[in-house]
């Protein structure tokens, strides 16, 4: 059985290689794939059901059990060799996405009365962080891993129209990947400085994120104290320009899963992070959780995503140290496009969890 409707969305018809709009009448043939009407052809005896079909309809015979379906699978791939045609399957989750509407836009207001217009949905915490950048007041994004921390600095970025660059913290990370370093690059393997992307971003402009800020050594991080707070900071292995100025369009946002206090029984890696540091970020602390209008979007299908926050919730009562991540949602969603089923994702999800974690989450 195929059917026709008048498409909610845009999208992409395989069939004649030419997009069709909004309200067009197009045909479902397959597992969700939309051609137009007039490029459907009937065959083997199929007969295309518009949307309001006739409530008498014929008795079918009834379907093949799925055991005899696998077994007859099984037997003809014996022995083929598979391939994926990674291009196809891009194609087809890029056009459920834009028929499903998960990329989206929207526009956001600079103080020179500038309109600017941002891709993606913003987080229900996008607008003081938005109103933080604009003042140049430094942030803090706390929250659980894949809630959107770094998507949301890309699009202040994005908003304010200047550049974005950012690091990863962690214990081992050193001055010189901050400050910059003296490399042999010169004549003859003469040394010569090599300026780091956030002096880079704190001398011409630019938005820069410390990821994961509360993995570096705290004592790594006083380094920047005063370029933070004093409008410079000294640069040593710059012999030529020894002091680094801040720019006005100087914007400095840091992302954790805690508030700088050290590890929890869920994020084991994190260090303290010195007072001093924290106090440069105070106004601009922002906490942040799974937006479930973000989460709506990313992953449109209903039965999938509850079930995904279903488990979610059943985490967090049972204080079981797993996350089910907003990032985990799109990317289960992309797979059950590509062809992946529930228990496939959820197979994924459950990957190197303990017997007592299961029986927590699945009673």
């Amino acid at each position: 059985m195929t059917r026709t409707i008048a498409a909610r969305y845009a999208g992409h018809c395989p069939s004649c290689g030419k997009d069709y709009a909004a309200g067009d009448s197009i045909t479902c043939i397959g597992y969700r794939k939309w051609v137009h009407t007039g490029c459907y052809t009937q065959s083997d005896g199929e007969t295309a059901v518009p949307e309001a079909a006739p409530a008498a309809v014929q008795p079918t015979a009834s379907p093949m059990p799925i055991e005899d379906i696998t077994a007859i699978v099984r037997r003809l791939l014996d022995g083929a060799e598979l391939s994926v045609d990674e291009s196809e399957v891009r194609r087809l989750v890029q056009a459920e996405l834009a028929q499903t509407g998960a990329v989206q836009r929207f526009e956001v207001k600079l103080p020179d009365n500038t309109i600017r217009p941002i891709q993606g949905k913003p987080h229900t915490k996008y607008a003081r962080a938005f109103r933080l950048a604009v003042a140049r007041r430094n942030i803090l994004l706390v929250g659980p891993a894949g809630c959107g921390k770094t998507h949301l600095a890309q699009q202040v970025a994005e908003a304010l129209g200047l550049p974005f660059a950012c690091i990863s913290c962690t214990a081992g990370m050193s001055e010189g990947q901050l400050l910059g370093r003296l490399v042999p690059t010169g004549e003859a393997g003469k040394f010569e400085y090599l300026r780091s992307d956030f002096v880079k971003c704190y001398e011409e402009g630019g938005v820069f994120l410390f990821d994961e800020i509360d993995a570096a050594d705290s004592n790594t991080l006083l380094v920047i104290n005063a370029a933070l707070a004093n409008g410079h900071m000294a640069v040593p292995n710059r012999p030529d320009k020894a002091t680094a100025f801040k720019h006005p369009d100087f914007v400095c946002i840091a992302a954790a899963n805690t508030f700088g206090t050290g590890a929890d029984r869920q994020y084991v890696g994190r260090n303290q992070l010195d007072e001093s540091t924290l106090d440069r970020f105070r106004i601009g602390q922002i906490e942040l959780d799974y937006d479930p209008d973000i989460e709506a979007a990313l992953c449109p299908d209903e039965t999938l995503r509850s079930r995904l926050l279903n488990l979610r919730a059943k985490v967090r009562e049972s204080r079981v140290r797993r996350v089910v991540s907003m990032r985990f949602l799109r990317d289960a969603y992309v797979m059950l496009q590509a062809g992946d089923s529930i228990e496939d994702i959820e197979a994924a999800l459950f990957s190197g969890w303990t017997r007592d974690e299961l029986n927590k989450v699945q009673s």
